[in-house]
């Protein structure tokens, strides 16, 4: 079925020179894709088409990049109510937007609507388990080029040489002749999948299965590992046995660690019958792959990544959450745009803390960008806006909004007024709890609060100093070129001495109160626990050296924001985990900037269910616990010895959604980070010329002294001879939520995706805990 076949569209991509132009869109339901033809020579097929199954959202309104660039046009502007971007990762891993300006109401809400509902059937498709059957349409679909519903043997081996797959082009042959039974030279698609379960042998999986069938797999995991580096081939016989439920259970409770009952595992097996298959309890290889391959084995522990499972009761500074920098900013922060997507993006992936500078606008507007700089600019409005309509579709827990306020009285009133008349209740600004302590989480479900400066409490009393500011203005002045002529950046002329005070309006709604750290005793015996300090990289890192256990004692009560050192201007980040170590809970980062420190966040905050608030240990929340990450003292508890080997991977990507060139050579990084101890990395060997289902056999020993502040992280690489080697896809798991067995671990984009081709992707480990 076709929607909207021969209907003229406006996109507003604003790529290159073209700015807006017009382009006739398919919603092609089959094919689970955008398909649009390009005026330009230059454009492959990849680079008209959006493929469902890579889109995260569809967003109304104007708020992305390209409508930014091209408010002004007259296919733009005033059209708001008409246009949406559909929001997806390119067949390169980047996350890209189709931004579509429709002719009327009507056809606005008829695409609208289809594609908010394919995209919600293709994300709970791609949560269900059957990776094969998904993997099979996805590669049909991008195989098929002329659409003719047939593969000829060229389609065929240009698969074959984007699948990573290394191999002569005469067995490829041999292959697809025995398959292509009627001898037509094409297959049609029931026939493409027998090629397909050809070609993707798990020699992996079976060694396992061997190593089950024989009962070897219960005298230790080098069992399995000898049987995967033999020459000597596994007897074919083994795939055609059928074991008792009772094997399988002692396979799930001694291997795999699961506690559950043996009616528990004959259900789990009816579960993963096929509808072709006898209902019974006896499991077959079949079934034994698809575990092995299912989103129930995953190393990160399910009951971890998809429900909140904390106890969600306890004051907010005994949390870790999910915190953005500059949130605003979509590249730089000297010359880079500012959009309100950027708060949409964030905070539908989780984060609870977004940042708003604030400066007074033309109009009585208040506007929000980086000061002192030439960033673009939007309006307070619309940020609050989007903060309303979107703050609470991935996680219920309550939204801190971070203000740096710089607006004079009259624009704060301004900003009061929105805050008030567009969140309506879901601003709060609640009580100190028993104890004057902070509410929780629970206590704030669903709620939006603010982190500002408020009134001094005394009449002369100073006010507190804009350290955030003052880098900001140095940075600034540190890249601005020297007579150049040009006028000078958006920003107020001259600086007074004095700040401008805060407004009551503002005020009054602001419940955690920014204020100057003076010292760890002030903080300890005068402080309130809603008075919260921002600590500049610089500082943090001397404090760190100089007074660890101090600031943990001060993030029990208070809470603490960490931001980027001013001079990172390219929006790069710095390393999160030494702030997290202290328990410091807003650990701002730089979201828009795909980097180690964002995996490392990304896994962290997956936790949980990925509601954007992770409890913190008890060494760093009790009262009368002395801790320090370099001292201790280390409880015996948080002691994790473990070994993991990286026994395969399977259907690895070529780097930056290249679709030919050299089949790669990859290789796996393991890397554990934490307390300065813990911290280790270790590296498999090279594998060459096979990114479909590389066999490396390694075993690595970590020995943590606090599992619960380590993250393990793992990245696969193309080793390159001659350059740098490219990124493959990572994987980050905290250590309280990896599982002991023979996991699979899903491995994830540069940009932290896991759609397109890394839906299938994976490694396949073994984790034994000592």
């Amino acid at each position: 079925k076709r929607l909207g076949t021969g209907t003229r569209w406006r996109e507003g991509r604003g790529r290159g020179y073209m700015g807006p132009h017009k382009r006739t869109f398919i919603l092609n339901k089959e094919a689970s894709a955008i398909t649009w033809k390009s005026t330009s020579p230059m454009k492959g097929a990849n680079s008209t088409r959006v493929d469902l199954t890579s889109v995260t959202r569809v967003t109304k309104g104007q708020s992305t990049i390209p409508f930014v660039k091209n408010a002004n046009n007259a296919l733009v502007k005033g059209k708001e109510s008409l246009s949406f971007s559909v929001v997806y990762e390119d067949y390169r891993g980047v996350e890209t937007t189709l931004d579509i300006v429709c002719d009327n109401q009507e056809q606005f809400d008829s695409w609208f609507s289809e594609l908010t509902g394919l995209v919600k059937y293709h994300m709970q498709n791609k949560a269900s388990d059957d990776r094969v059957r998904r993997f099979a349409q996805r590669q049909w679909s991008l195989a098929d080029a002329d659409a003719d519903g047939l593969l000829s043997f060229k389609e065929i081996l240009a698969l074959v040489q984007k699948l990573n797959i290394d191999l002569d082009r005469g067995y490829v042959q041999k292959i697809f002749d025995e398959i292509d039974a009627d001898n037509s030279g094409n297959l049609d698609y029931i026939e493409f999948q027998a090629l397909l379960d050809e070609l993707s042998k798990r020699e992996d999986v079976y060694a396992v299965w061997y190593a089950l069938c024989t009962g070897a797999i219960f005298t230790g995991h080098r069992s399995v590992n000898s049987y995967m580096s033999s020459s000597k081939p596994i007897p074919s016989s083994y795939k055609s046995m059928a074991l008792p439920a009772e094997t399988f259970h002692r396979f799930l409770t001694e291997v795999q660690k699961v506690e559950q009952t043996l009616e528990q595992t004959k259900l789990k097996i009816e579960a993963m019958k096929g509808e072709d298959e006898e209902r019974d309890t006896k499991l077959r290889f079949s079934n034994f792959r698809d575990y092995l391959s299912s989103g129930e084995n995953a190393a990160y522990a399910v009951e971890c990544s998809t429900a909140t499972y904390q106890d969600m009761e306890q004051p907010l500074s005994h949390y870790w959450c999910a915190s953005s920098h500059n949130t605003y900013c979509e590249s730089d922060q000297l010359k880079g745009y500012s959009s309100v997507n950027r708060y949409i993006n964030d905070l539908t992936k989780g984060c609870r803390c977004v940042e708003l500078d604030c400066w007074d606008g033309p109009k009585n507007e208040p506007i929000i960008f980086h000061g002192h700089t030439l960033t673009g600019q939007i309006k307070f409005k619309d940020v609050i806006t989007a903060v309303k309509e979107y703050a609470f579709l991935q996680s219920e827990y309550p939204i801190i909004l971070s203000f740096e306020n710089h607006c004079s009285i009259p624009q704060q009133k301004v900003m009061a007024s929105y805050c008030k008349s567009i969140l309506g209740k879901m601003l709060v600004v609640p009580e100190l709890a028993e104890g004057g302590r902070l509410p929780s989480p629970e206590a704030l479900k669903n709620k939006v609060i603010i982190k500002a400066k408020k009134l001094p409490k005394k009449a002369d009393e100073e006010e507190p100093i804009d350290e955030d500011l003052e880098e900001q203005k140095k940075a600034a002045e540190s890249t601005k070129p020297k007579d150049d002529g040009e006028a000078s950046p958006p920003g107020p002329a001259k600086e007074k001495k004095k700040k401008p005070k805060v407004a009551k309006e503002l005020h009054d709604i602001t419940f955690l109160s920014g204020v100057h750290f003076k010292s760890w005793f002030q903080s300890a015996n005068e402080a309130l626990a809603n008075e919260m300090s921002s600590f500049s990289e610089p500082k943090t890192e001397k404090f760190i050296k100089s007074s660890a256990a101090e600031w943990v004692e001060y993030n029990k009560k208070q809470m603490s924001r960490i931001y980027p050192a001013g001079v990172r201007i390219d929006s790069s980040n710095y390393n999160p985990v030494p702030s997290w170590n202290v328990g410091s809970q807003i650990v701002a980062l730089n979201y828009q900037t795909s980097c180690l420190q964002m995996h490392l966040n990304d896994g962290k905050y997956l936790d949980n269910g990925g509601c954007g608030y992770v409890l913190k240990p008890a060494v760093l929340r009790s009262p009368g616990v002395s801790f320090d990450p370099v001292a201790g003292p280390f409880p015996r508890e948080e002691q994790l010895d473990f070994d993991i080997e990286v026994m395969s991977a399977h259907q690895l990507p070529k780097p930056n959604g290249a679709q030919k060139g050299e089949v790669i050579d990859p290789y796996v990084k393991v890397e554990l980070y934490g307390i300065p101890a813990d911290q280790r990395n270790c590296m498999t060997r090279v594998i060459d010329n096979n990114g479909f289902n590389p066999i490396f056999n390694e075993t690595f020993t970590f020995r943590a002294k606090m599992k619960s502040l380590g993250l393990l992280y793992i990245a696969v690489y193309d080793s390159d001879q001659f350059d740098a080697d490219d990124f493959i896809g990572y994987a980050t798991i905290p250590l309280t939520c990896l599982k002991e067995g023979i996991r699979k671990v899903d491995l994830r984009s540069w940009n932290g995706n896991n759609s397109g081709e890394f839906q299938f992707c994976s490694l396949l480990v073994n984790i034994t805990f000592k």
